[in-house]
């Protein structure tokens, strides 16, 4: 904590009125935030939110035992439980989570560094993780920690930069219209990138012109405050932005890019980039597998050049660049377990990237005789088009896969409504479960040796358990 710009009683008065502060000295400092009262820290500010399951205002007390310097409150609870505190400093507003966002936002004006803000509909989370690894060889960079990419999360990382930090690589989500807005007038990014426009949280989004309209509203901030844009060319809804963007740069697999390359995978689908920037080239061989990994490769490969990285440190950093294994779910994340090979990508899935990680199943070779094997969960927020496109998925996954295990209501009423064992012609059925004991059970009948498995879902869906009941 001790490198962290304290927040400070005259910050509090610039974003707060009077009526709002109570015990709060001139004196008073606070170093860290904290959401949660089991990890709090001596001198850390409490912000109570609340979610659906939860109410952090009933931690007030913990949190103060432990050391907080104040609890950010909600003025009704306030009024209810002023009496119990009188000597102990409180923040009271509205909306915790708007004013958190509001702190946030008044700490990132401290920071004269570059931010670079990372949106897009699939990929997001990777290609974060390769921009971060690039520069990191040259750069003290803060990235994104685990899923922080929402009007939560991108507060508490702004609230984790120290003086030491040289560049920030921050992921942003969004789940509604508006929400790429709110957070890109938050971080106040200096740079920015847009990985792709897909079928995403399409309940609230509806569909591919409203996640372009909610995505580009990072392109509209850079553009607005001089901001540098990393414009994906092989993605025709993105690259249509170059006639609007005054400073870009593009990248992809177009040869017109700026940044480009071909992604050549070998059989084990781990992809091979060369590329030819101002008579200087830069090959790397990817030990990642999966050619989504390519695509988010070129994209780091194309901040990196901008900020510098020299030739030998981005060929070695593409080269030893690996998947987050540290989580039970996973990203394209190729686990062996005995002879079989199991496709962790359990940590979200939309159509499209369902669709991707169905091809790299088609793709990959399995060893003598060995099966394909798809097991797939219910793909969520998907709205009214949510029965559509799982059907999509089920013909797509019984053309790859010899074996098709499907999970949840929405691929449940999907097969209900299609005759796929007469549709796709290839005397082939899926079997649908409503438990995942009976799943798991199942799938340890079925699977032999050489067998390559798919498993993959939505987050809510938790169907790395399904990985874990097999091991067990």
């Amino acid at each position: 904590m001790k490198n962290l710009v304290p927040l400070r009683k005259n910050d509090l008065d610039a974003l707060f009125d009077e009526n709002s502060l109570h015990n709060i000295a001139e004196s008073w400092s606070s170093y860290g935030v904290s959401i949660d009262s089991r990890s709090i820290e001596r001198g850390n500010l409490f912000v109570c939110l609340k979610g659906e399951n939860f109410d952090a205002h009933e931690k007030v007390a913990d949190a103060f035992e432990k050391g907080a310097s104040a609890s950010l409150v909600e003025s009704d609870w306030f009024e209810e439980n002023k009496n119990l505190y009188p000597s102990q400093a409180f923040i009271v507003v509205k909306n915790c989570l708007r004013a958190l966002g509001e702190i946030a936002q008044l700490k990132r004006q401290h920071f004269d560094i570059p931010i670079i803000a990372v949106a897009g509909s699939n990929g997001k989370t990777t290609t974060k993780e390769f921009i971060s690894h690039l520069l990191s060889s040259q750069y003290n960079v803060l990235k994104t920690k685990n899923n922080y990419n929402n009007q939560v999360g991108v507060p508490l990382m702004l609230l984790a930069l120290t003086e030491e930090h040289q560049v920030a690589v921050i992921e942003i989500g969004t789940s509604e219209p508006g929400e790429i807005d709110i957070l890109s007038r938050m971080l106040m990014p200096t740079h920015g990138i847009i990985t792709n426009i897909g079928k995403e949280h399409l309940e609230k989004l509806i569909d591919l012109d409203g996640v372009e309209l909610e995505e580009t509203y990072l392109f509209g901030y850079l553009k607005k405050h001089d901001g540098l844009a990393f414009i994906n060319f092989d993605d025709k809804r993105l690259r249509k932005y170059s006639r609007i963007l005054e400073k870009y740069i593009s990248f992809g697999e177009s040869e017109d890019a700026d940044i480009n390359s071909k992604i050549v995978c070998d059989e084990q689908l781990r992809p091979s980039l060369s590329f030819n920037v101002n008579s200087t080239k830069i090959e790397a061989k990817l030990i990642a597998q999966g050619k989504s990994f390519g695509y988010s490769a070129i994209a780091a490969t194309a901040i990196a050049i901008h900020f510098g990285i020299s030739k030998e440190n981005i060929e070695k950093g593409l080269s030893s660049f690996a998947p987050d294994a540290s989580e039970s779910y996973g990203r394209m994340l190729f686990e062996e377990i005995g002879t079989n090979i199991f496709i962790n990508d359990c940590y979200n899935a939309n159509p499209d990237s369902m669709l991707n990680a169905l091809n790299v199943l088609s793709e990959i070779k399995c060893k003598e005789a060995g099966k394909k094997i798809a097991v797939l969960g219910d793909m969520l927020e998907l709205g009214e088009t949510a029965i559509e496109e799982h059907k999509e998925i089920i013909c797509k996954a019984l053309e790859v896969a010899d074996i098709v295990f499907l999970y949840g209501e929405h691929f449940r009423d999907a097969y209900k409504q299609e005759n796929f064992f007469c549709k796709n012609n290839l005397n082939k059925t899926a079997q649908v479960f409503h438990q995942k004991s009976t799943l798991i059970c199942e799938l340890k009948n079925t699977v032999l040796e050489n067998d390559i498995i798919l498993v993959k879902a939505s987050r809510g869906m938790k169907l790395e358990e399904v990985i874990l009941g097999f091991k067990n």
